[in-house]
């Protein structure tokens, strides 16, 4: 066998691992069960968490990520962080999400402005950003692709 077909064989492996290890939903689709599969995963909502939820090419997760935690009322995003482990695991897509702690899960400016900067990185690396979702604890949740589709469109 060729070390290119070895380390192909190899990161399949780690793909389904890391998909199974973590027990998620076969698929998510909407914003519901993206700010429902969250508010299991994460436990403290004092301070905001920005996590990413990578998918494949039928748009099932195979892994997640706190990429941030901040404070109460922001958190630093780069797109390094976000991607990096989208093109490790061989991820064609993700979902953003993160919880707002004083549980109103209107967007900020600054939350919008992450959201069109993913979606252009996302452009240029071939791993499509399909939403951004700001959630509470409450239950409340907020599709950024709903509200503000242009975020997330392709630039023209």
């Amino acid at each position: 066998m060729s070390s290119t077909n070895e380390m192909h064989l190899i990161r399949e492996v780690a793909i389904r691992y890391v998909g199974a290890r973590r027990r998620v939903p076969s698929k998510i689709t909407r914003p519901e069960e993206v700010a429902q599969y969250l508010r299991r995963r994460v436990r403290d909502d004092a301070r905001e968490h920005f996590v990413a939820i990578y998918l494949d090419g039928r748009h099932r997760p195979i892994a997640d990520s706190v990429v941030s935690i901040g404070t109460a009322t922001a958190s630093l995003v780069h797109p390094r962080e976000v991607f990096q482990p989208a093109i490790a695991l061989g991820s064609v897509a993700l979902l953003i999400a993160h919880n707002h702690p004083s549980g109103d899960v209107t967007p900020s400016a600054e939350d919008l402005e992450v959201t069109r900067r993913l979606a252009e990185a996302g452009r240029i690396l071939g791993v499509t950003l399909l939403d951004h979702v700001v959630w509470a604890r409450s239950g409340a949740f907020h599709s950024i692709r709903e509200s503000h589709p242009g975020h997330l469109s392709a630039a023209g």
